[in-house]
């Protein structure tokens, strides 16, 4: 009885796949999204808005490889730590390298620019590498782990 109806079936099988499609694009436009709050949060240590972005189970490997579960990150993002930075501020660039959704779990490869900025003058910050994983929770994407690298800078050649 299928072989009667290879247009039905061809439109059925096509509007599956440009559904999925279009899931698909949201989901990453949401995941950058949540990416970029992220990154914004930390430069402003803004840990109100962290507290809403990660998940309760929230695991970090810090820059320097440091194993932190999510109410030691949180210190980090407190007055006390922004009055530590003497009134420089951070911005970050996220270039996303790979963004892959698995259902209601997705894996986020970003490599992050940071840039210090103190009394008018920048100067480049560290490059990191950042492996996150997220997870939908009621509909909303949050971050279940992080995990930076640091990217060396490039050496200078032997002369």
């Amino acid at each position: 009885m299928l072989h009667r109806y290879p247009l039905l079936i061809g439109i059925l099988i096509f509007s599956s796949l440009l559904i999925s499609a279009q899931a698909n694009a949201k989901d990453e436009a949401a995941l950058k999204q949540l990416v970029d709050r992220m990154t914004t949060a930390q430069a402003n240590y803004d840990a109100a808005s962290l507290d809403k972005l990660f998940t309760a189970d929230y695991i970090e490997i810090s820059p320097v490889g440091e194993f932190d579960p999510r109410a030691k990150v949180m210190t980090f993002y407190t007055p006390d730590e922004k009055a530590k930075m003497g009134g420089t501020s951070v911005s970050v660039e996220e270039h996303f390298r790979s963004i892959r959704t698995y259902g209601e779990t997705a894996i986020v490869i970003a490599e992050m620019v940071f840039t210090m900025s103190k009394d008018g003058g920048t100067r480049p910050g560290p490059k990191m590498m950042a492996t996150l994983v997220a997870r939908k929770e009621k509909g909303d994407w949050k971050i279940a782990s992080t995990h930076y690298t640091g990217i060396r800078p490039p050496q200078a050649k032997p002369q």
